[in-house]
C-alpha cells in the first residue's frame, strides 16, 4: 500500500477484507498536535455492499499544553475504534436531522475511495481530552504574578475578596438622590 494519502479505492478491498498497518511520523496531525512518538495504526476494512466497516487500533503519544499551568506534558493515546463508511449520496437530505447513537459511528465518503488517513486523524483528535490537564490536582498559575503554583507558593497576598468588591466600592461612593 502506498503511504501518501492513505486512501483506499473500493475495488482494492477484497471480499475477505483488507488489513492495513502503518506508522506515521506526525505529518497527519501537524496542524493539531506534536507527536512524541510515531502514530501506529492498524485498520481492517470489510465491504458490505456499498458500505465499508472499519475496525482498528491507534497508538501514539502527543505533546499537550496544560490548560491550567501552561506546562507541556505527554498524553498517551491507545484507542480502539469501529466506524462504518457510507457513500455521501446515502446521506439524509433533510436540513435538520436528529442524530441517533448509531449515526455517530458513521463516516460519509465521496467517490469510490475510503479516506483511511482522515479516519485515523479523527480518532486521535477524539481521543485527546477537551480539557487538557497535566494532572488532576494541577494548581495552575497565580492570577497576580503568573507563577506556576505546582512549583510552590508565590509571594502574593492570598486575598479572598469577592470579584464584586470593586462594584460595591463604586456603589458605596455614590450618594443617593433626594
Amino acid at each position: 500500500m502506498e503511504k501518501p494519502g492513505l486512501r483506499i479505492p473500493l475495488e482494492e478491498i477484497p471480499p475477505e477484507g483488507l488489513h492495513l498497518e502503518f506508522e506515521e511520523g506526525g505529518e497527519l496531525l501537524r496542524d493539531c498536535f506534536f507527536l512524541n512518538k510515531p502514530l501506529l495504526a492498524k485498520v481492517f476494512l470489510k465491504k458490505r455492499g456499498i458500505d465499508v466497516k472499519a475496525k482498528g487500533h491507534i497508538e501514539t503519544t502527543v505533546i499537550l499544553t496544560c490548560d491550567r499551568c501552561l506546562e507541556e506534558f505527554l498524553f498517551e493515546v491507545n484507542e480502539d475504534f469501529e466506524v462504518e463508511f457510507r457513500p455521501q449520496a446515502s446521506m439524509p437530505l433533510k436540513e435538520e436531522t436528529q442524530l441517533t447513537r448509531e449515526d455517530l459511528d458513521v463516516v460519509f465518503y465521496e467517490g469510490d475511495v475510503i479516506p483511511v488517513d482522515e479516519l485515523v486523524r479523527e480518532q486521535v483528535i477524539l481521543a485527546v481530552p477537551h480539557k487538557k490537564l497535566c494532572r488532576e490536582d494541577c494548581r495552575g498559575l497565580c492570577p497576580r504574578c503568573g507563577k506556576n503554583l505546582n512549583q510552590g507558593l508565590c509571594g502574593c497576598e492570598n486575598r479572598k475578596t469577592s470579584p464584586f468588591a470593586v462594584l460595591k466600592e463604586l456603589l458605596g461612593n455614590k450618594k443617593p438622590n433626594p
